[in-house]
């Protein structure tokens, strides 16, 4: 039996998955939830069940924290408990084995190389004469910045992080308003621009696919209604969660804009392009790609997650795979067979509106359970919901109770 040693801010999904897998498996990751099933062997940064407060991720957060945490298993394990194999998720890439652990990058079965998807510039000028791409800029300094937005100034643009992703620090600059300059100083003097890129805003509907790829081949797996903070009504832009298959149903789920597809003729176009953006960047195992379908019904390639993505658990629930065994054989050189869809899944992140205190959160379709009692600060990120049914309806009134109950268990 092979050592697994699985890597990230949240492993819960994929040692679900390495559980019926024949591994003895290792986990390091940020938290550990009530749901968390436990494995041969895990350690993580943030310990619930001592602390009052689980804090702000995005200031307590890094990932030398996790590798600090591995040494217990990647230098101290011996004959029986060496680590074979090392599959990341978000949070951690390869870059990161620097120093005494870049010797175990040779292990990593994914992407030992992302700069080029990462970086969303050199991403951008990678893509910009071949592929349908949002205008991307680097400016240097705020007076670059409001050149720019002064020659283009009939398009509106966001600020966003040049790495990164899940829609955080994303800035829309209202160029309707005589006091757009106003906005850019007030923006730009809290962060760092050389840190974030501008880009054209593209007003439409996020859709996204989930690709299996091998150095030689790639195949997509299947395509979804991306949801974020935006399309709930919020001002964020930040990741709320997925609905597939991506047929007309789950395309209308959350959109406001009414746009009408021809959800075949959609789908191919987004398995040709997810499969060529792929090949483009050579990424091998399971990826993400990113879009908007704009107004016009063109789709703006927005960015790629050369990691395991946010429908982890839909994929399975959907298609009925072990994704992470699939990830695994196509960085290994094998493709496996891919099923068609036998259900809707929905995946839905609950933030907590204000710092709350919580309760007993053992509820149907609830995942990502914190402990009773520890408070979750306002923002963070509270629990996810997840559901699947043949039906649709029954998804996403599912999705719901299960929501309600979230809010009446905490205060």
């Amino acid at each position: 039996m092979e050592n697994l040693l699985l890597m990230g801010i949240d492993t819960r999904p994929m040692v679900n998955s390495a559980l019926k897998l024949d591994y003895k498996t290792f986990s390091i990751s940020y938290f550990k939830t009530v749901d968390f099933k436990m494995p041969y062997m895990e350690k993580h940064v943030l310990d619930q069940e001592s602390v009052i407060s689980c804090g702000r991720f995005e200031e307590n957060y890094s990932p030398e924290k996790l590798l600090e945490l591995s040494k217990d298993f990647l230098f101290q394990n011996y004959d029986e408990n060496e680590i074979d194999k090392i599959v990341l998720t978000t949070g951690i890439n390869a870059k990161n084995f620097s120093g005494e652990f870049k010797k175990f990058r040779k292990i990593i079965h994914g992407n030992k190389n992302t700069e080029s998807v990462d970086n969303k510039f050199k991403f951008y000028n990678k893509l910009k004469n071949k592929f349908n791409i949002p205008l991307t800029f680097q400016p240097s300094d705020v007076c670059e910045l409001n050149e720019i937005l002064q020659q283009y100034a009939n398009n509106q643009f966001i600020l966003k992080p040049l790495q990164g992703s899940g829609g955080l620090g994303i800035f829309l600059l209202n160029n309707e308003s005589c006091d757009e300059l106003k906005q850019v100083s007030e923006i730009c003097q809290n962060i760092s621009l050389e840190n974030y890129i501008l880009q054209e805003y593209i007003e439409g509907t996020n859709v996204s696919s989930s690709v299996l790829s091998s150095h030689d081949d790639r195949k997509n797996l299947i395509n979804s209604r991306l949801i974020t903070e935006h399309d709930l009504g919020n001002d964020s832009y930040e990741y709320s969660g997925n609905i597939l298959p991506l047929d007309e149903n789950s395309f209308r789920m959350f959109n406001d804009n009414r746009t009408e597809i021809n959800a075949d003729e959609l789908n191919d176009e987004m398995k040709n392009t997810s499969e060529d953006l792929i090949k483009e960047f050579n990424l091998i195992g399971s990826n993400g790609v990113d879009y908007i379908l704009d107004k016009n019904g063109e789709l703006k390639i927005i960015e790629i997650n050369p990691r395991f993505q946010g429908t982890y658990e839909l994929v399975e629930n959907s298609l009925g795979i072990n994704l992470l065994d699939a990830h695994i054989k196509a960085c290994e050189g094998e493709i496996i067979d891919i099923p068609n869809p036998s259900q809707y899944s929905i995946k839905k992140i609950i933030y907590a509106r204000k710092q709350v205190n919580i309760g007993n959160l053992n509820i149907p379709n609830v995942y990502d359970i914190p402990y009773e009692g520890v408070k979750i600060e306002k923002d963070q990120p509270l629990v996810t919901i997840i559901s699947s049914n043949e039906d649709l309806k029954t998804v996403t009134d599912d999705a719901k109770i299960a929501e309600d109950e979230v809010y009446k268990n905490i205060d």
